[in-house]
């Protein structure tokens, strides 16, 4: 009962806070959008799916007038719109409209200051079809009021399908790409590695998968991996940081010197070991909405296998008898990797 009792409490905490932070932001009139072509109930569910685009953005209270409204006015009778906004207690009012030739609907959105009848912001935007109006809604109440243009808004998921078909924004896309790597490895006798690598890569929105063969060398030590990682895009832009990680298959081999051994010495030259790699890194992707794009980023790696030498003989000439010594340990592969990948992609 009392976690009842304090989840009750938090709830109408936020709720209270929430409709106090509304409280404090400028209040905008929102009339009905003129609908001139089209269906006769666009108009009132266009106007209520942009009054909460615009509230999502948190830069206006919307105040949308009623369709039941008595004195119900329209975008372009600009006089009536500013005395209903008076009378609303609104700062701002909008008007708009909503034209369709064909199968385009252009639209147009204004905001004008209530007292002074200035016009602060507009815009406008084709929706190439009436499927469209959603994302170009989306457009509008996320920079209404603000220093952008909703035809600039580079969000890469609210595009119209015309735009789909020149950019291929919407859909996932599978992308090919080779990449250049360098590695430093965290044990201090061991040289600088570079790197080769190709990767298939699959663009689902929200995450990006990548599956990379690729291979590090260096005078002494290759390390070759096949590595399953993936990648959260932090914005939704064309360029964009984002954070991410992966598991790999791994295996290293190290080369060593024999003449560092007496003459006695028989056996391997080299140590191995394979197993499974961690990474955890991020990076930056440029032109992601291209069909060429490019990708930097920088990983921590640890291997979790050790990287062990077979064991070696040696002739003591006083018993005439080989020993063999136990395996050496060369200790497990860590290090930073950065890497630099062009990708090509088919939308």
């Amino acid at each position: 009962m009392k976690k009842i009792n304090l989840l009750a409490v938090f709830l109408f905490a936020m709720n209270f806070f929430g409709n106090h932070i509304m409280a404090q932001l400028p209040k905008v009139f929102l009339p009905m959008l003129e609908t001139i072509n089209l269906k006769k109930d666009f108009q009132y569910s266009t106007s209520k799916l942009l009054k909460s685009y615009i509230e999502n953005a948190n830069r206006y209270q919307v105040v949308m007038q009623e369709i039941s409204d008595s004195a119900v006015v329209l975008s372009d009778q600009l006089e009536l719109v500013k005395a209903k906004a008076k009378e609303k207690g609104a700062t701002y009012f909008i008007t708009g409209s909503l034209n369709r030739l064909g199968e385009t609907v252009i639209v147009n959105i204004n905001l004008y200051e209530t007292e002074s009848l200035r016009k602060v912001w507009f815009d406008q935007l084709k929706a190439f079809t009436p499927d469209d109006l959603d994302p170009v809604l989306q457009r509008f109440g996320a920079n209404i009021g603000s220093v952008n243009k909703a035809a600039t808004n580079d969000d890469i998921y609210s595009v119209t399908a015309q735009e789909s078909k020149t950019l291929q924004k919407k859909e996932t896309n599978n992308y090919f790409g080779v990449g250049l790597s360098g590695a430093a490895l965290f044990e201090s006798n061991l040289p600088l590695m570079s790197g080769l690598s190709a990767a298939w890569s699959f663009d689902a929105r929200n995450y990006i998968f990548d599956i990379r063969p690729s291979w590090s060398f260096s005078n002494i030590r290759d390390v070759y991996s096949l590595s399953l990682e993936m990648a959260k895009p932090i914005k939704n832009t064309g360029n964009t940081p984002f954070y991410g990680g992966g598991l790999s298959f791994s295996r290293t081999a190290h080369s060593y010197d024999p003449n560092n051994y007496t003459s006695s010495y028989s056996g391997s030259t080299s140590a191995s070991g394979y197993g499974l790699m961690l990474l955890v890194g991020g990076g930056y992707i440029f032109n992601r909405t291209s069909s060429v794009s490019l990708r930097v980023s920088a990983n921590y790696f640890q291997g979790f296998y050790d990287v062990k030498s077979p064991g070696s003989y040696y002739y003591n000439p006083s018993t005439s008898t080989y020993i063999l010594s136990d395996a050496k340990n060369y200790g497990t592969t860590q290090g930073a990797l950065v890497r630099l990948e062009i990708l090509f992609g088919r939308r």
